[in-house]
């Protein structure tokens, strides 16, 4: 399940086991999550470290193509900030 959220018209993140932000051209969404996902679709980017401040430690960053974030939302609860322009 995707659920989204605007920050800027003061809504609160929803509890999810996933985070979500969609790529600058829109062919891929890049995922934070302390799970470890696999399959067709799904790249390993890394491991948040200590150094990486402003992010969970131990959380695993992945890259996903379109039709493998569908896929993930159908069995994950997902949360997408969404931005006002």
């Amino acid at each position: 399940m995707l659920a989204t959220y605007h920050p800027e018209m003061g809504e609160v993140k929803p509890l999810a086991q996933i985070e979500a932000s969609l790529g600058h051209y829109g062919k891929h969404y890049f995922l934070r999550t302390p799970l470890t996902l696999s399959g067709r679709g799904v790249e390993l980017l890394g491991t948040y470290t200590k150094e990486d401040s402003q992010r969970v430690q131990g959380w695993n960053r992945y890259k996903v193509t379109l039709r493998a974030f569908d896929a993930i939302c159908e069995r994950y609860k997902v949360s997408a900030q969404i931005l006002l322009d």
